[in-house]
């Protein structure tokens, strides 16, 4: 452990601020739950519980621009047929439009183009006054401000008192991007110097409007990069004391001209965002746009040093231009208040000079103050010392351990248990074969009962060339699964796997528990006669799907018709029991307790204390869109925290597998440092999940760079983890 990160853990800066060089050390070795944690701690101590945000209509004049910067997707040439510019009527109906709509933010930013020159702004904050006396005026980059004072033939100081005059309250951050002059030449050659924009924001603050601050990060930039520019922020406020917010934005690749770059994952943001926390201490508020992030990765987030996830949009484009999913965004205060509740935190509605209504103060609702639950620190200090837990023990982790603390135990367990600094992955393929099912689960959007005009059914034909064709593509794993369809019989599948292993070598990681079952009592067998006959006929091993939570009283509420937890654990124990090997898995957020999660844990460790037939264990949140269950889906805090629980409880399991199906790239990222330390599959042809309307989408090369950003080494590997090549990112 080095002195910084020493520095870190004790949280005393009593020496002086964190320096520069402190900076740098810790963006690259710093644990990451405790980077995360530490950040945290500094965020409650400023701010406790509350967590900003806006309700803003972002208008966007022009996506025309004489820059044409290479990082942006927006601009368009003026000839383009998607080239647009808002005359100032145009410009007053949107503004009429969103007047009844309770906004606290006007948010105003364009292209560099002379239709929008400096009487056209000053006629446009002018309206927006008059039509909106009440909202907040925030807007023009300080590249549009240069602009306009050249055109003007003014400085950039008069252009500024202008517009202050017409009714501009406040600047945004926008066009910093990254201050190092080499990245800033590749990415934005055309912009203004990063001097340029500092003393721009240096006259604002002097001037009386406060702005926002600005890193744009995830293209080309190096960590060298990253500190200096927090740094001269850093610098200007000691100076000015101007800058409300610092807003670290993610960089999006989509539509952009930057080559080589893929956009920063989940593991660099949270990383870059904890740093932010800690070394720009002169800054109130850490700000995230919604816009430009995966929600579950958001509310990780806000436990990493985030107070403010920026606000609602009526009307936003620059970040969907580069490929932000319309997803991510609120479209109502209510929503976002309830985003800000589920996580334990305090709503509080405000305009980006942090100023509340009297109707925001009315809303707000004040929680009595977190009470760390007794049993915590001495389950804490047993999973540290990798002693095996207890049930209690587990739920007092689950329920009272601070997100970080789980973290960082399960990554120290992980580093412990799979040495060698690694992140494994397979390619293989998913192959539902029928959606046709006769047990028709309530969380469950991909089954169709049988003579459903929406059913279908693969032939064995079609089968076989779908895995010859994956198998061409690399995949050395193929799960082949569907529903309790009563046209599929023991008969059917043993013909199908002896035609797959005819024309492909290739593992076949097929059939769940519960369609092992159905199809042994369908042919009047037992469990063990059946596993016998599939393996003779090619079945390799067993997924764990059908688990869901392996509590009966959870079962009979959302799966009555399924195989129950003893069968699903006795169809496993007799799998074992020949010799095949099988993962386990959970699907959490149905309705169970924090002690039915640890039960079905529990009851897994059991077994593999027994058997030692599990590879790995691989926890997912329940996506309840389109199904019977109308649930609140579980959070990206809940997540890591049940990877970091699986790695501490499991202590017989050598591989914890990260989700990214279910909870997306970004968060399985994180999960690599949160207690997993396998990917799982990349080569996928996934239907069940989705069918609930959840969609990610990677391949071989992004999800060899996300495992090596976190520092592990990519390694693909084969069903049973025997390594099969590293990986070069």
């Amino acid at each position: 452990m080095n002195e910084v990160e020493n520095k870190l853990r004790r949280q005393d800066w009593s020496q002086g601020r964190i320096t520069a060089a402190e900076a740098l050390e810790l963006l690259r070795r710093a644990d990451t739950a405790e980077l995360m944690g530490r950040a945290d701690a500094r965020r409650r101590a400023l701010h406790g519980r509350d967590t900003y945000f806006t309700h803003s209509l972002n208008l966007n004049p022009t996506n025309i621009c004489e820059n044409q910067c290479e990082l942006c997707a927006f601009w368009r040439e003026a000839a383009s047929g998607e080239a647009y510019f808002l005359t100032l009527d145009e410009a007053r109906q949107r503004l009429l439009e969103a007047r009844a709509s309770g906004l606290t933010d006007l948010h105003i930013v364009g292209g560099i183009q002379p239709q929008s020159d400096l009487a056209y702004y000053e006629a446009l904050f002018g309206m927006a006054r008059e039509i909106m006396p009440a909202v907040l005026r925030q807007g023009l980059t300080a590249v549009e401000i240069h602009y306009l004072a050249r055109k003007a033939g003014l400085d950039t100081r008069a252009v500024l008192r202008r517009l202050q005059a017409a009714g501009l309250d406040a600047m945004p951050g926008g066009g910093a991007e990254i201050f190092g002059a080499a990245t800033r030449k590749r990415i934005c050659s055309h912009k203004i110097s990063a001097e340029e924009w500092l003393a721009i924001h240096e006259q604002a603050h002097g001037l009386g409007l406060p702005s926002n601050a600005t890193m744009l990060f995830g293209h080309i930039e190096t960590d060298e990069d990253i500190v200096e520019h927090m740094l001269r922020l850093r610098d200007l406020q000691d100076r000015t004391g101007g800058f409300q917010a610092f807003i670290p934005l993610p960089f999006q690749p989509g539509g952009t001209r930057v080559e080589g770059a893929t956009g920063a994952g989940g593991y660099r943001i949270a990383r870059v965002a904890a740093l932010a926390r800690i070394f720009l201490d002169n800054i109130p508020h850490l700000r995230v746009l919604v816009n430009y992030m995966d929600r579950k990765l958001l509310q990780v987030l806000l436990q990493a040093g985030v107070d403010d996830i920026g606000g609602t949009s009526l009307d936003e484009r620059i970040a969907l231009a580069a490929g932000s999913g319309a997803g991510g965004r609120f479209r109502s205060i209510d929503e976002m208040s309830a985003f800000i509740a589920a996580l334990a935190l305090e709503p509080r509605l405000v305009n980006s000079r942090y100023q509340t209504s009297a109707a925001a103060d009315e809303r707000a609702t004040p929680r009595p103050p977190r009470r760390r639950a007794s049993g915590v620190d001495d389950a804490l200090s047993r999973a540290v010392d990798g002693r095996r837990l207890t049930a209690d023990e587990s739920v007092a982790l689950l329920d009272g351990a601070e997100l970080w603390e789980l973290g960082a135990a399960a990554h120290r367990r992980r580093r412990e248990r799979t040495p060698g600094e690694r992140g494994t992955f397979v390619i293989d393929r998913n192959l539902n074969l029928t959606n046709v099912c006769e047990v028709g689960c309530r969380f469950c959007a991909f089954h169709v009962p049988p003579g459903s005009d929406r059913a279908f059914t693969l032939s064995a034909d079609e089968v076989v060339e779908k895995v010859v064709e994956a198998v061409g593509q690399g995949a050395t794993q193929v799960l082949v699964q569907g529903g309790l369809n009563p046209e599929l019989d023991l008969d059917f599948y043993e013909r199908l796997l002896r035609a797959i292993k005819r024309r492909v070598d290739v593992c076949l990681h097929s059939l769940s528990p519960a369609e092992i079952q159905y199809l042994a009592r369908r042919a009047g067998i037992t469990v063990r006669d059946a596993l016998q006959r599939l393996r003779a006929a090619g079945l390799d091993s067993l997924p764990g799907g059908g688990a869901e939570i392996l509590v009966d009283a959870v079962r009979r509420v959302v799966s009555p018709r399924k195989i129950s937890a003893d069968d699903w654990f006795a169809v496993m124990e007799t799998a074992h029991g020949l010799g095949m090997k099988t993962t386990a898995t959970m699907v959490y957020g149905l309705g169970e307790t924090s002690a039915q999660r640890v039960e079905h844990l529990l009851r897994v460790r059991s077994l593999q204390d027994r058997t030692g037939g599990f590879t790995a264990f691989i926890p997912w949140s329940f996506s309840p869109q389109r199904t019977q269950l109308q649930i609140e889906p579980a959070t990206g805090v809940d997540y890591l925290r049940m990877i970091a629980l699986s790695r501490l409880v499991l202590d017989n399991l050598t591989h914890i597998q990260a989700g990214w199906i279910t909870e997306g790239p970004d968060l399985a990222q994180l999960a690599l440092v949160f207690g997993a330390d396998d990917w799982g599959g990349i080569l996928m042809e996934e239907q069940v999940v989705r069918a609930t309307g959840t969609a990610y989408a990677v391949g071989i090369e992004r999800v060899t760079a996300l495992i090596a950003e976190t520092g592990l080494t990519p390694v693909q590997r084969t069903t049973q983890y025997v390594p099969l090549r590293v990986m070069r990112s």
